[in-house]
């Protein structure tokens, strides 16, 4: 057999110009489509020469190979690796390194929105101004019922759990891709941010903050799986961090905002005007920024894959990645449509539970509340409210360079125990503290 599952070799015998003679024992095949125009004159010669020269077969461990024409003349095979220890073919030129990095970074502007909504909010809730416009009450000591309060608070997180449910998220990823969920997430943010910046009410207030939520629960779903499938796996740990960084790095922008003008007449609606800035942005550079090359394999478009990845990757690299997503799409294919019951079984199941441990575990130690509310906390202790709400959050956003710097060195494992250490000793000096 020339491929290593029926439903895979009827489908490349299906793209294939001729077969090869019975008596070979290893049946090579055309691998891409036809060709057609592309508008980068460098990018179409080389795409033309890899597509017109690939030959697709199987390898004697049952892997699949392309082997196509060099630029130098030369015949190439390419293997599909069988795990992340194996090494990848060619090497990465350092101006795609550069590339994937500044995708993966300005990627990051979506993360970015989730910290400016995170950080505004606490010193808001806090200002006269707002307590004015929203809640309709005046004078010094003057505080907004905590049932509003919270309330203005959680219903952005339940807007973004509505759309981060895996049934609405998968949804949005695989249909509309993840590009074009970054933009539709981007306008949704706008969207809400102008609810809540020309509210008068708390009505309408909160109407906003659960459409901002929802903004949120699906860019947090994407974003990092955008940067993932972008970058190649040596860069993979550090440029995923980046979704981490663009948050802390938004939650002391918007600090700073509000330490600025949050206390002027109206300040809170221009800290809302303001912090769509990014968003703006995000959604117009997102137009010229690629496509994920694994979504674009799983939708059959496979060639324009190849051109991402060849933008990218070096060629030998580009070849090689295109041709394991494409066998890992029909092998998933060949599996048939995944059950959401396999969730509740076996190795699936331990991961669930130790992704959710995780993710739960970090909210819990109280992190949130500092900032949500730190302006009242600090104020309460006695310091200047919004000085020391600036000041937590620029730790908070250095404290992240340690891990993009170490997360492809020291694992993510040993990073985890190291901070969880670290959480415990803050936690327990907190406490302390409280009990004095």
């Amino acid at each position: 057999p020339s491929c290593p599952s029926p439903r895979l070799r009827e489908r490349a015998l299906a793209m294939a110009e001729a077969a090869a003679p019975p008596t070979t024992h290893h049946a090579d095949v055309r691998f891409f489509e036809d060709h057609d125009e592309l508008e980068e004159p460098a990018l179409e010669a080389q795409i033309t020469r890899v597509v017109s020269t690939s030959r697709l077969q199987e390898s004697n461990k049952g892997q699949l190979q392309v082997v196509y024409t060099s630029e130098r003349g030369n015949e190439i095979t390419v293997t599909a690796r069988t795990g992340v220890k194996d090494e990848a073919a060619g090497k990465l030129p350092f101006d795609k390194k550069l590339r994937v990095a500044g995708i993966a970074l300005f990627a990051c502007l979506g993360s970015t929105l989730f910290g400016l909504d995170i950080g505004y909010i606490g010193p808001i809730i806090e200002s006269a101004s707002f307590k004015s416009d929203i809640a309709h009450i005046d004078g010094p000591g003057t505080t907004i019922d905590p049932g509003t309060e919270g309330l203005i608070v959680s219903l952005f997180s339940i807007g973004a759990m509505v759309t981060a449910c895996p049934i609405v998220s998968s949804y949005f990823l695989d249909v509309w891709g993840r590009k074009m969920s970054i933009m539709a997430g981007t306008f949704v943010f706008m969207i809400g941010s102008l609810i809540q910046g020309t509210s008068s009410g708390a009505t309408q207030l909160l109407i906003g903050r659960f459409v901002a939520g929802m903004s949120i629960g699906l860019l947090s779903s994407v974003i990092v799986l955008y940067q993932s499938e972008m970058a190649p796996a040596s860069m993979r740990g550090a440029l995923g961090t980046l979704y981490q960084l663009g948050i802390t790095f938004g939650i002391l922008i918007a600090a700073y905002i509000d330490m600025c003008i949050v206390d002027k007449k109206e300040g809170w609606r221009f800290v809302m005007a303001i912090i769509c800035v990014p968003a703006v942005l995000l959604l117009v550079g997102m137009i010229f920024l690629p496509r994920s090359p694994r979504w674009l394999v799983q939708v059959g478009r496979r060639k324009e894959a190849l051109r991402v990845l060849l933008t990218i990757r070096s060629e030998e690299e580009a070849i090689q990645e295109e041709l394991e997503i494409y066998q890992e799409s029909e092998k998933a294919k060949a599996d048939g449509e995944p059950a959401w019951s396999e969730l509740l079984h076996g190795r699936v199941f331990r991961l669930l539970i130790l992704g959710v441990s995780l993710q739960l575990l970090q909210q819990l130690v109280g992190m949130n509340a500092f900032m949500y509310f730190g302006p009242k906390i600090f104020e309460a202790i006695g310091f200047d409210k919004n000085a020391f709400t600036t000041i937590n959050n620029f730790v908070n956003f250095v404290s992240t360079f340690p891990a993009i710097l170490l997360a492809d060195v020291a694992g993510r494992r040993s990073l985890m125990l190291f901070s969880a250490i670290g959480m415990t000793l803050a936690c327990a000096g907190m406490g302390g503290c409280g009990l004095m």
